[in-house]
């Protein structure tokens, strides 16, 4: 019981730092040229949010933006709604061929037709303020690689904010660790980096046998490649929105396809092992019956997701952080025992690995 009480301790100790550290974040702000930005979008069936992403990509305000639209072989009518939104700044272009990482693929394949200094890139289903675009060019100063805020778009149904409360954890923990120089996840939906910097460290080349992974493998090349060239852009001008999994099986697929990432790289793999400690163990005391330590570890943690809740403006779903809380521990524990067994899962009627 001490071990497992202690275990709690430091993870309570490193909640209580990381709230510190996040609320002390400030987005930096540079004066620049006005390059041009290539936006990036690899879709695959995405007809019921293709317009919504496409319109807000239209509506950004920064003047020198072209956007890549990279169709990997859709079987709906994506491509049709796609041209019903189409402007001058939008290239449509269909993925050569099939492949294991139609993503990674679609990305350097569209890279390399991108004029654009800094690539921007983003997934499908989210949406984007108007902003976005004109806060990274003023926000990249001598960085290397950029990673932004995402949260789910808002409705009143309880999976929905309890998967907003679970991502703004993942959220908050990777822009602690990015500014304290040891990034350990970001999410595709929001990136921002230079095009030389990928074409330099080799962009997927040596990842290419996993589907996922277009983004923290990246980050951690780039980081390698040029340390202390990352930042999380904390301004509200670069939250993204997406759509969060409508149905337990999606969210098993979604996690099951991130599982593959946690153990490539060295910091994250750290970070998966105490992670799934801490939860075991709160598993352990709560069936022994020891809930001072659970009560100081909840109290601790909802200070912090509350803090995220706010910036991100959900709110409301602070209110479902006691829930998140509740199940938490058994999700991260199982998830931890799945991603030693990756596999293959199915993803936009494939299967991948």
């Amino acid at each position: 019981m001490i071990l497992l009480s202690s275990i709690l301790l430091i993870y309570v100790l490193i909640v209580l730092f990381s709230t510190g550290i996040w609320i002390n974040i400030k987005a930096e702000k540079y004066s620049v040229h006005k390059p041009w930005v290539t936006a990036i979008v690899v879709v695959r069936n995405e007809s019921e949010n293709i317009k919504d992403l496409l319109n807000s990509l239209k509506s950004q305000t920064y003047p020198h933006l072209e956007v890549l639209l990279v169709d990997d072989h859709s079987t709906d009518n994506t491509l049709a709604l796609a041209e019903e939104v189409a402007w001058e700044g939008l290239q449509i272009l269909p993925l050569p061929q099939v492949s294991t990482a139609p993503k990674k693929e679609g990305i350097s394949f569209a890279i390399h037709k991108a004029k654009g200094e800094y690539i921007f890139t983003t997934d499908g289903d989210c949406t984007l303020p108007p902003q976005l675009i004109e806060t990274y060019v003023n926000s990249i100063g001598n960085k290397h690689f950029l990673s932004g805020p995402v949260t789910f778009k808002k409705n009143n149904q309880i999976w929905n904010n309890i998967q907003t409360v679970e991502f703004a954890s993942l959220l908050g923990s990777s822009a602690v660790a990015m500014d304290l120089g040891s990034p350990i996840m970001c999410s595709a939906a929001n990136l921002f980096y230079r095009k030389q910097t990928f074409l330099e460290v080799g962009g997927y080349s040596d990842n290419l046998n996993l589907a996922s992974g277009d983004d923290e493998f990246l980050m951690n090349k780039i980081h390698k490649s040029f340390p202390g060239s990352t930042s999380f852009v904390k301004d509200a001008n670069c939250i993204v929105e997406t759509e969060a999994s409508p149905t337990l099986s999606a969210f098993y697929r979604q996690r099951k396809r991130w599982a593959g990432k946690w153990n490539q790289h060295l910091n994250s793999k750290l970070t998966a092992i105490f992670i799934f400690a801490v939860n075991l163990a709160t598993i352990i005391l709560a069936l022994q019956g020891e809930w001072t330590p659970l009560i100081v570890r909840f109290l601790t943690e909802a200070v912090f997701l509350s803090s995220v809740q706010i910036f991100l403006n959900r709110k409301k779903s602070i209110l479902y952080i006691p829930i998140t809380q509740c199940i938490y521990s058994l999700y991260v524990v199982f998830f931890g025992i799945v991603s030693l067994f990756p596999g293959t899962y199915r993803w936009k009627d494939r299967t991948l690995r």
